[in-house]
């Protein structure tokens, strides 16, 4: 039987996110906040520059004042986003900002630098408790499958907010620096207006935590560092943000004097700059959810720290206005590309229960790197006398050397996003069912096979690696093995009994152990792109193991150049751009099934697929014109009599019959053949289809009365033979029989040439008017009375 935790995969869309109230008014509530605390945050430091002329000690004082509540008080919040609902945390927090916008006015207006830190301080501790709660809600309120598109979102607007709110609040102190009551009654404004959007959230029950609360917020970080340290891939995710935010904060920093010294630019369009970077990031963002799909992909990330470090090296080489509004924007979106997966991957992986805590002790770490950012900057501003320029390319090289890590500590996920991005480019590929594969415990996905990239195109929709069963030469040859051996992937020789039963063992431990396992029952590639008969060994990998099977169908995959059918591996190659096409995921099976039983659902998995992909032009007649044009000179017919025709002359031959059919027997709906499989029988075939009937073959071997039956059911009137056949198979002649030698004996050459134009130059479609959808044929079968049913 299917597992309990075998849930589906929901399938998630950005459209169907933003279609969620709630979910829009979490954007707007979170989006307006992390707006207001930037704009007072940069009136804040251009104050501060102004007080320090050239030095940046003021400059770094208050990027460190915004920071130290996420370090002071970092374990309360996130035991606080633990105790109690996160939505009244969201709501209660941001009802904060209203007071400490109010106490801003009066700072503003006082001009003391003391009191605008003072303010500033606030801001961040309210910030402090909102940001546990506002990441880990995520997956409360969204399924499992929204959460790299909401992540996308999230950070879309969080950074794109930091950014503009800089930007917005560089130009208000340019205009508004002597109207204090102007600015600070803007920002009061938007602090009402996200509290009323905060009452929107969804209303989310507590998580259950039944931890004691610590009253040391230090004991709580220590707690979740070591939860952390527990698991590589969590230590190494809160690495990454930090890195992240470190980079960012000395950006942001680094920005106001660039755009100063360097460009030597307005205020004005020094908050442009950041905002280049603001709409980079929101591109990337969402950029980096839509490429996530419906699970976090970690392959993006060493992607986003290399551009990163290459658009900032860049960034430092150009001396223009325009140019640095363009590194910076890219710089923007690698950074998009590089912190989504990695926020989503934080939010997931912990328990319920321990979210706040780990999201908590995350956000410690992160504004240590942001503290260390402003620590550089005084050190290679102050200390050492960079230019501006030279502390970007510093980060650049960095980033770089920071993605070639990456790559070294989980090579896997690196490949295999490569291996994604390769595949999606090359053909646009459409996934239906993919919801039927679990998200936890164990399956066995059981598909056909018909070219070397199959496991890829299969395991691309889940962030699990399935354990795929692959040939013992296949395995061990050296250009893949690394690769392999990192896939975990079940090595079977097809020539030791001892060994198969080895592989097998091992197949269903994985499968028993809560694992996806994958293999193809054919054995081998199909060399004809038809489905091969299934061996049995997968019968052995699920009995008793509690997991089902996952029917899976390539469709059109056989065209492509990674099938390998015989000859030429490339001569199906008809579309090389981005030819369409499909991977089909059936419902699990849950009860024992045969292997005959199996191939069966396989193959209706395949009629399903052609039936969903057909078009108007799927239609044989159409389909041997389109070849026929391609293949004008080559051999198409055959038969035993020694008869032989192109493929031009098999397609003129079937419009001259099909013209005939029209002129001398137009209104008859079906047209009877008695032919055997012959060049000829071909012929009337493609004739009957061009002129627009049905064609009723009819079997000569069932006897008169059964025959009589058919002809008389299918108000039969012509009926298209040859006398040599006759003549052959001892019948006589029926009622409305018409020979092929006296019709192809009435074509004149004006006619011949007709239909020679028609095959070669007029559009395809045209030639017949049939549809998928439309009979083709009758096929009768023989009950025990002779008589047709």
């Amino acid at each position: 039987m299917i597992r309990t935790e075998n849930k589906p995969m929901a399938i998630s869309s950005y459209p169907r996110l933003l279609k969620n109230g709630g979910f829009q008014s979490f954007l707007w509530t979170q989006f307006l906040g992390a707006f207001n605390d930037n704009v007072f945050k940069m009136i804040v430091q251009m104050k501060a520059i102004e007080l320090g002329a050239q030095s940046g000690s003021w400059l770094a004082l208050a990027g460190a004042v915004f920071v130290l509540p996420f370090l002071l008080f970092a374990g309360w919040s996130g035991q606080v986003a633990d105790r109690f609902s996160k939505t009244k945390v969201l709501i209660f927090t941001k009802s904060f900002e209203i007071l400490f916008m109010a106490i801003g006015i009066w700072a503003l207006a006082s001009e003391r630098m003391e009191y605008l830190l003072i303010v500033l301080f606030l801001l961040a501790l309210q910030a402090n408790f909102f940001s546990p709660a506002k990441y880990g809600i995520l997956p409360e309120m969204l399924d499992e499958s929204d959460i790299p598109r909401a992540n996308g979102l999230l950070e879309m607007t969080t950074f794109a907010a930091i950014v503009l709110g800089a930007s917005l609040g560089t130009l208000l102190h340019e205009h508004w620096k002597t109207e204090p009551f102007k600015l600070g009654g803007l920002m009061l404004g938007l602090a009402l207006l996200g509290s009323l959007f905060s009452l929107g959230i969804p209303k989310v029950k507590a998580s259950g935590s039944l931890q004691p609360m610590q009253w040391n917020p230090f004991a709580e970080v220590i707690d979740g560092t070591r939860r952390i340290a527990s698991n590589r891939s969590m230590w190494l995710t809160v690495i990454g943000i930090s890195f992240f935010w470190f980079v960012g904060g000395l950006f942001q920093l680094d920005l106001l004097m660039f755009g100063r010294e360097t460009l030597m630019v307005s205020e004005t369009k020094a908050g442009l700059l950041a905002a280049a970077l603001a709409i980079g990031i929101g591109v990337g963002s969402v950029i980096a959810g839509k490429i996530s799909g419906d699970y976090v992909e970690l392959g993006m990330v060493p992607f986003g720290s290399f551009f990163m470090g290459v658009f900032a090296l860049a960034l430092a080489g150009s001396s223009t206005y325009e140019w640095a509004l363009i590194w910076l924007s890219l710089v923007g979106l690698a950074g998009g590309l590089f912190i989504v997966p990695l926020n989503a991957y934080l939010q997931e992986k912990p328990e319920a229960t321990e979210k706040g805590r780990i999201i908590a002790t995350n956000n410690f770490y992160n504004m240590i790197g942001v503290i260390l950012a402003s620590g550089v900057l005084y050190l290679l501003r102050d200390v050492l006398s960079w230019r501006p320029q030279w502390i970007f390319g510093a980060v650049g090289v960095f980033s770089i050397a920071a993605s070639g890590l990456v790559v070294k500590l989980m090579p896997e996920v690196f490949v295999r996003f490569v291996l994604r991005i390769l595949i999606h480019s090359l053909f646009k590929i459409r996934y239906v069912g993919a919801e039927n594969l679990p998200q936890k415990g164990g399956a066995l996905i059981v598909s056909n096979h018909v070219s070397y990239v199959d496991t890829m195109l299969i395991g691309s929709v889940t962030p699990r690696f399935v354990r795929w069963m692959l040939w013992r030469p296949f395995y061990e040859a050296k250009w893949g093995n690394w690769f392999f051996r990192k896939f975990k992937a079940i090595p079977v020789s097809q020539t030791s009994g001892k060994d198969v039963i080895q592989s097998l063992r091992t197949a269903k431990a994985e499968l028993a152990g809560g694992e996806l396992v994958g293999i193809f029952p054919e054995g081998t590639l199909t060399r004809t792109g038809n489905l091969l008969p299934f061996r049995r060994g997968f019968e052995r990998i699920v009995d008793g193991t509690g997991g089902s099977i996952i029917p899976v169908w390539l469709d059109r995959f056989f065209e492509t150049p990674f099938a390998s059918p015989r000859g030429n591996r490339f001569q199906n190659w008809t579309n090389p751009i981005r030819k369409s096409l499909t991977v089909y995921y059936g419902a699990p099976i849950s009860k024992p099934v045969s292997a005959p039983e199996c191939r069966q659902i396989v193959a209706e998995l395949g009629s399903r697929a052609w039936t969903e992909r057909k078009v108007e032009t799927d239609v044989l007649p159409l389909q041997f014109a389109m070849v026929a044009r391609r293949n004008w000179n080559r051999m198409a017919l055959a038969d035993s009599s020694g008869k032989e025709m192109t493929f031009g002359e098999s397609l003129i031959a079937g419009l001259l019959i099909g013209a005939w059919l029209d002129r001398e027997h137009a209104g008859e709906q079906r047209i009877g053949l008695m032919l055997p499989s012959s060049v000829g029988g071909a012929l009337a075939n493609f004739g009957v289809a061009y002129a627009n009937r049905i064609a009723v073959n009819l079997n000569f071997t069932v006897g008169a009365e059964v025959l009589d039956s058919c002809i008389a059911q299918c108000e039969l009137k012509t009926i298209l033979t040859s006398r040599v056949f006759l003549a052959k198979a001892k019948l006589e002649a029926l009622p409305g029989m018409v020979f092929l030698e006296d019709i192809l004996k009435t074509f004149t050459s004006s006619q011949k040439l007709a239909a020679a134009f028609r095959a070669r130059f007029m559009p395809v479609a045209s030639l017949t008017t049939l549809k998928p959808d439309d009979i083709a044929a009758v096929i009768f079968s023989s009950g025990s009375t002779g008589v047709p049913k």
